[in-house]
């Protein structure tokens, strides 16, 4: 184990609830750095439930395009822990991840706080030393409480789409989830609100704007002939959404660049085919990679799978013990041939592929169980296209498994 994960597993012993809510903690933690997150260079703050992370990838690529710094913390990471902080667009090296985390650590000394906490006053420090054009913060849960809120001085809000996830700690009703996502909004600062498929979300978001005097950038809709550099016609969306922002913080951006880095955005683990790598080898067919996991996303697989017309495709799956697995399967199910469920390496809080085979034989799917990845791969009928999905975790590992680097 490197020094970076030593270091990251006590850290996550700080605080016994994985997650809990809340910004005191963080609130006391940065007085004792120096309040980094104070006097940062001008920083736009990313909440929603679906395209969150693309819209923030294309955003870094649009102005790296235009030679400009760009600092952005996203969540969670695939690989490993660097993924989550990029400076002037590189991922965070292991020796000043070590500097700052042990610096965070001691500061803290011993008192509670959670992982994701610690961790994104580590990313403010980080910030806050080297000088940057831009700052893009992503929201790790909610956006109201998210630790990453504890920003005030924002110069734009973005709000991707709202949908249901996390429900247990931001509720089961659609006007709920939005207001949590809201609490991103501040008073007289302008927000985008992208494309929703909920009326009651976007009136709940509409509404909290308005009570904050925060004006509505209406999105300024890219082509559909533009090229992009992430797979699905929902991309759409998203690269609209980023354009937009680009535009209202740098009116005189260049169209050429904003292309440019539209087309060379990327984004591991979202619809991702393999080009190379352990499984590539393995299989020598067409296999996607994708963290989906709530039913929005799986609604974007089945346009997907429907657009590629490949005919019905072998599944490996593994979920979390918090997610309906029957109703994520069931959206895109027609497209599915044989289902290999797995347990996710290396969770504790993953189905067990017994629990995954159980709800899904409801289907009439003869599903097959699998006690690793490897296993199921080999099950697999090479002749057959193979999804992987149901959880970030397993897309991280897939790709680990892969030997995937991501830069």
């Amino acid at each position: 184990m490197d020094k970076s994960n030593q270091i990251l597993k006590r850290l996550e012993l700080l605080h016994p609830k994985k997650i809990d809510l809340s910004l005191f903690r963080l609130n006391k933690l940065l007085k004792k750095l120096g309040n980094p997150h104070l006097n940062l260079a001008p920083v736009i703050h990313v909440a929603g439930t679906n395209g969150k992370g693309s819209v923030t990838s294309y955003l870094r690529s649009i102005y790296e395009a235009a030679n400009l710094k760009v600092h952005t913390y996203t969540s969670p990471h695939l690989i490993k822990f660097n993924e989550r902080i990029r400076i002037n667009s590189n991922l965070i090296e292991n020796k000043y991840l070590n500097s700052l985390l042990e610096e965070c650590e001691k500061k803290n000394n011993s008192d509670p706080i959670t992982f994701f906490e610690i961790t994104t006053a580590a990313a403010f420090v980080a910030f806050k030393q080297f000088p940057s054009d831009i700052n893009i913060f992503e929201t790790g849960l909610g956006g109201r409480l998210d630790a990453t809120n504890i920003i005030e001085n924002k110069k734009l809000t973005i709000i991707t789409k709202i949908g249901f996830d996390h429900e247990e700690f931001l509720g089961n009703k659609i006007e709920k989830i939005a207001k949590e996502k809201a609490g991103i909004l501040r008073k007289n600062i302008p927000v985008i609100i992208a494309k929703q498929s909920k009326d009651l979300a976007l009136k709940t978001l509409v509404n909290n704007a308005k009570e904050l005097n925060s004006k509505i950038i209406q999105i300024d809709k890219i082509s559909k002939d533009t090229k992009l550099g992430l797979v699905g016609d929902f991309q759409y969306e998203n690269a609209s959404t980023a354009f937009t922002a680009a535009k209202f913080l740098i009116p005189s951006i260049s169209l050429p660049k904003v292309k440019q880095g539209l087309a060379r955005t990327s984004w591991s683990g979202r619809i991702q085919k393999l080009k190379d790598g352990k499984i590539f080898n393995l299989r020598k067919n067409i296999t996607i990679i994708d963290g989906s996991h709530n039913l929005d996303g799986a609604i974007v697989l089945n346009q997907y799978l429907k657009k590629q017309s490949l005919g019905k495709w072998n599944l490996i799956i593994g979920m979390l013990n918090n997610r309906e697995v029957k109703d994520f399967v069931k959206i895109f199910k027609n497209y599915i041939n044989q289902i290999y469920a797995i347990a996710i390496p290396e969770q504790k809080n993953s189905l067990s592929a017994l629990d995954i085979k159980n709800k899904l034989d409801e289907f009439g799917f003869n599903t097959c169980t699998s006690n690793s990845l490897e296993n199921a791969l080999k099950k697999a009928d090479n002749k057959i296209p193979l999804l992987i999905t149901g959880s970030l975790y397993l897309a991280g590992y897939a790709l680990k498994f892969n030997e995937t680097i991501i830069d």
